[in-house]
């Protein structure tokens, strides 16, 4: 089936700041229209606005909106999946606590488990899975690193590390010094490892007006078990007149280890009946190149994951 995109059809040259701020987002004097923020909606709230405006509007949005599949329109018209559950695609809603007390002398990382599954996904073009036959072990190895802006080299805090497979998903969050630590199971590291660091969290916002970019990393087996050193870059927002485009194609779904329909995950988004269920859930999107690297080839076209939604 097709999946919808988003594009830059004419691009803005006004700077954001200099626009006047309302309750959408802002408006531009120099063009006299109003431009929707986009930066602050999922694609479901996105696709509902491109096809009641016909696609004639300005708006503001990031590059990994540009690169996730619209809901296709078809079923756009009714939406009923919460913000909070997918902002940007990409916020996960967690518990977890830190232990920052100011005596101690060795910092607590606290580890928080996603998903974990036993389910074995069976594909000719899949990565090797872990079998439900096996015994999980418990070997694990710990992957360490830092977070500093590549701006001005200092450490961010409350950045959210997230090491992604389809059997199991573990993230922390850095300390104040800018330093993580996760600890993974050996079974589940092979030659290519994916790593997500988001920053929605992240301690002195206001430092940076339009905050930082979330990046996929795929890391070797000697990336993973050397100090990685990551170097946030400021998030790139782009102005302008949008348009969309179709293309061909069909992402991997997967439901707490098990391979659904894409078909029957859109419509779910888009509120239809469908086998798929939305409720309590929250997804991870991947694009082709790093969902190759934690599904296999069959995900050339896209990768969502789906999680059960955590309190917080």
């Amino acid at each position: 089936m097709k999946s919808n995109y988003l594009k830059l059809t004419n691009p803005c040259q006004e700077k954001w700041e200099n626009m006047k701020p309302n309750a959408k987002g802002s408006f531009c004097d120099s063009c006299s229209k109003n431009v929707i923020d986009f930066a602050q909606l999922n694609s479901n709230e996105i696709s509902n606005i491109v096809k009641e405006t016909k696609g004639s509007i300005c708006a503001r949005f990031s590059q990994n909106q540009l690169n996730e599949p619209l809901i296709d329109e078809k079923f756009a018209k009714e939406y009923s999946f919460p913000f909070s559950n997918v902002a940007a695609g990409v916020m996960i809603a967690t518990t977890l606590t830190m232990s920052q007390k100011a005596q101690a002398e060795t910092i607590q990382f606290e580890t928080e488990y996603v998903q974990q599954t036993d389910s074995g996904l069976k594909s000719e073009n899949n990565k090797p899975q872990t079998s439900s036959k096996h015994k999980e072990s418990k070997a694990t190895t710990s992957f360490r690193g830092r977070i500093i802006s590549i701006k001005n080299g200092k450490p961010i805090e409350n950045a959210k590390i997230t090491f992604v497979t389809i059997q199991k998903i573990v993230s922390v969050y850095s300390q104040k010094d800018g330093t993580f630590l996760i600890e993974l199971p050996v079974e589940l590291i092979d030659n290519d490892n994916v790593i997500r660091v988001s920053y929605e969290h992240i301690a002195h916002k206001k430092d940076i007006p339009f905050g930082y970019e979330t990046t996929d990393y795929i890391l070797s087996k000697q990336e993973i078990n050397s100090e990685y050193v990551i170097k946030a870059r400021p998030e790139v927002l782009y102005l302008g007149g949008i348009g969309f485009y179709s293309e061909k194609s069909h992402p991997i779904v997967i439901d707490n280890g098990i391979k659904i329909k894409y078909k029957d995950f859109i419509k779910a988004r888009a509120g239809k009946k469908s086998s798929c269920s939305l409720k309590n859930k929250d997804y991870y999107y991947f694009s082709s190149k790093t969902a190759i690297a934690i599904y296999g080839k069959e995900a050339i076209h896209g990768l969502y994951i789906l999680t059960d939604t955590f309190d917080k």
